[in-house]
Order: C-alpha cells, then sequence, then structure tokens
C-alpha cells in the first residue's frame, strides 16, 4: 500500500509539473500588452517612405498603438539609418518595423534587437535574421511584372538599360532577379515570339540624384540606339523624365518605372511614360504596425511564428499604364496623404475596425495568409 501510495504521489507530482511547465510554454514571462509602444524605421524620407509613415500612423490611430516613426534624411543613407537602428532602446518599446537598407550588414543588429522585441521587416526584408516576419511586395514577382511591361513597350526588342538604386537591399536583389528571368522567358502556350532585349548597362547609383542624372547622360550619349528605360526605384521616374527632356528625347523610347510618385503618375496620364509597377507603401506601414500591434497583445509562444521559419504578408503590386490610371487614382485616393488628425478615410476605418477585432485573436489568421518556409539550416 505504501508503494502504492508513493507511486501515485509521485505521478501526481509528475501531472502538476507538467501543467505549470505547459503553461509557462504558453504565456512566456510576458503579459499582453494594452497600449503597444512601436518604432518604425524607413530607408528614406521621400515621397515613398512618408507615405509608409502615414499608413503607420493610421494604423497606430485605429488600433490604440503609440507609434515613433523615425526616417534617415537621405534615401538609401545606410550610415544613417545605422544610428536610427542603433538608437532603439528595446526596453522602451514593444516592438519594430525596420526596412533594412543591406540586410547583410544590418543581420547582426536585428537579430540582437530581435533578442528583446518583436521585430518584423517592412518593405525590404533581412530574410536570415531573427525577425519575426516580412511585409511587403514579393519582390521577385515584381520585377517579373516590370519585365512583362517592358516586353509590352518594346516588342520588336532592342537595347534597354536598367536604373538600380544599390546592389544591398534584398528588395532590389529579387526584383533584379526577377526581371532577368523573365524578359527573354518563353511563356507556356506563347505564340508570338520572345522579343530580342539586350541589357546594355545595370545603372547602381547609391541613391543619389545627382549620380543618377550624370550616369544617365553619360549613357544617352554613348548610346544613341536605346528602345527602353528601366527604373527600379520611386525616384528614377522624375529622374528620367527631367534627363530626357533636357536632351531633348523624351518620347523617343519607352520608359517602365517602379512606384507612383506624382511626377510618373504625371508622365504616364502625358504618355511619357508606357507604365509604373505600382506598390501600396501606405499599406506596408499599417499592416506592419497592425501586425506588431497583434504580436503584443497576444504575445505568447504559441501565438508567434515558430523559431527559425520566416513568413510573409504579402501585399500585391499593379501594373498601372494610361488605359488605367484614372482607375488607379479612384482606388487609391487619399491613401498617401497625411491626415490631419493621422487616421484613415471613414471607409478604411471600418475595415481598420474589422482587422483589431481580428488582431485581437490567435494568430490562425495570420498562418493562413502567410507563406511558412523551411527553418534556417
Amino acid at each position: 500500500m505504501t508503494r502504492r501510495f508513493s507511486a501515485l504521489l509521485v505521478l501526481l507530482l509528475l501531472a502538476v509539473g507538467f501543467v505549470v511547465w505547459y503553461r509557462a510554454q504558453g504565456s512566456g514571462d510576458h503579459t499582453p500588452i494594452v497600449r503597444p509602444n512601436l518604432v518604425v524605421i524607413t530607408g528614406g524620407s521621400s515621397p515613398y517612405w512618408q507615405s509608409i509613415g502615414n499608413g503607420a500612423r493610421a494604423a497606430a490611430k485605429d488600433l490604440n498603438v503609440t507609434v515613433d516613426v523615425r526616417m534617415p534624411k537621405q534615401d538609401e543613407d545606410v550610415d544613417a539609418q545605422w544610428q536610427l537602428l542603433l538608437g532603439i532602446d528595446p526596453e522602451k518599446i514593444d516592438g519594430a518595423a525596420i526596412s533594412p537598407l543591406d540586410a547583410d550588414l544590418q543581420t547582426r543588429a536585428i537579430n540582437e534587437l530581435a533578442g528583446d522585441t518583436l521585430v518584423v521587416t517592412i518593405d525590404s526584408d533581412a530574410p536570415l535574421s531573427n525577425r519575426l516576419s516580412y511585409v511587403g511586395a514579393s519582390n521577385v514577382a515584381a520585377g517579373r511584372q516590370c519585365a512583362n511591361l517592358v516586353r509590352e513597350a518594346v516588342p520588336g526588342g532592342g537595347k534597354i538599360v536598367v536604373l538600380l538604386a544599390n546592389l544591398t537591399k534584398s528588395n532590389t536583389l529579387e526584383r533584379k532577379e526577377g526581371f532577368e528571368e523573365t524578359l527573354t522567358q518563353i511563356s507556356p502556350g506563347q505564340i508570338e515570339p520572345v522579343p530580342n532585349i539586350e541589357v546594355v548597362e545595370y545603372l547602381v547609383d547609391e541613391g543619389d540624384n545627382a549620380r543618377c542624372e550624370q550616369q544617365l547622360r553619360n549613357l544617352l550619349a554613348a548610346h544613341g540606339d536605346l528602345v527602353c528605360l528601366v527604373g527600379m526605384n520611386a525616384y528614377h521616374g522624375p529622374i528620367l523624365l527631367k534627363v530626357l527632356r533636357d536632351e531633348g528625347r523624351l518620347g523617343k523610347m519607352k520608359l517602365v518605372t517602379f512606384d507612383t510618385v506624382d511626377e510618373t503618375l504625371a508622365g504616364i496620364e502625358a504618355g511619357e511614360i508606357y507604365a509604373t509597377v505600382a506598390q501600396d507603401p501606405y499599406e506596408y506601414g499599417y499592416e506592419a504596425v497592425r501586425l506588431l500591434s497583434s504580436y503584443c497583445r497576444r504575445w505568447d509562444q504559441r501565438n508567434l511564428p515558430p523559431p527559425g521559419v520566416k513568413s510573409t504578408m504579402t501585399i500585391n503590386t499593379n501594373a498601372v499604364r494610361k488605359d488605367n490610371i484614372d482607375e488607379f487614382r479612384r482606388n487609391f485616393s487619399g491613401r498617401a496623404e497625411d491626415n490631419t488628425d493621422g487616421s484613415k478615410s471613414s471607409s478604411a476605418k471600418k475595415q481598420a475596425e474589422t482587422q483589431q477585432s481580428q488582431a485581437l485573436q490567435p494568430m490562425d489568421r495570420l498562418r493562413t495568409i502567410a507563406s511558412a518556409y523551411p527553418p534556417r539550416l
């Protein structure tokens, strides 16, 4: 009897210990945060990045979150972004969204920050870091879309030039990858011949507008037979228009660009730009804050992405041409404007209220819309 009682006592103690351990694994040392305090670090302060900031601030208003948007004064300024990244005090925030300008260089710093707080990447990824999620476009897909637009624009083929901000950001590298693999690829069931397109050069300007202009002028002087110029970053559209207008060659070759700054959209309306690949930076900012907010308010191990797994919240890009620019303006009017009260329009606020209620649920919704990849080795 004594042995049986001892055995039962041991089993009971083990059961109690398991329950305590299980609950500890589920909840960690953290409790849900009522009003998360978040930081968003962009890659610059141009209209594109301002739109991300506006989306982040709108989400903060709609979801009862405090957000501090920090921007380098100049686009693509890695050193300035480093200072902003190193200036984060993880003890004073609950989460951070970062758009890394140099993923390889900044991965270690992101990992150190992720050891103390919740981190997601936005617009551009650091895929080898310990961030929880990436919010943005599939840049490989965007590069493919850009290549198809070039094929539309110059069905007879010819020589083209591609402008790139840098070769350090993952989004730029992925756009280039998708562009190259699609430019001369034969699609299933394709009847028309693939245009003979030759990329004369990839011009890398490191986000320096003056350098970009000078490189472009030099190239135009050396090549009088170009049929298309491609700008893979938001600021390239206005520069292409300016330089070609100065050189008297506007309208003499096709232009394909990225993003929707005012000058680019005006160029499409005037027939000076064939098409642009439109991202939704406002939605990037909004969704990054919404996602971090949901993590903070349901912070336990069972509701976060499993360690070592990369997850992506993909927001589609759109091809904007002259024939659909009016529709694009109607659909996206006001998305990038800085509303005086920091909130979305009434229709968007209704959507936000739904998102807020969903954000407080377990992360099944995230797992449904996220693309999960195998753990890193």
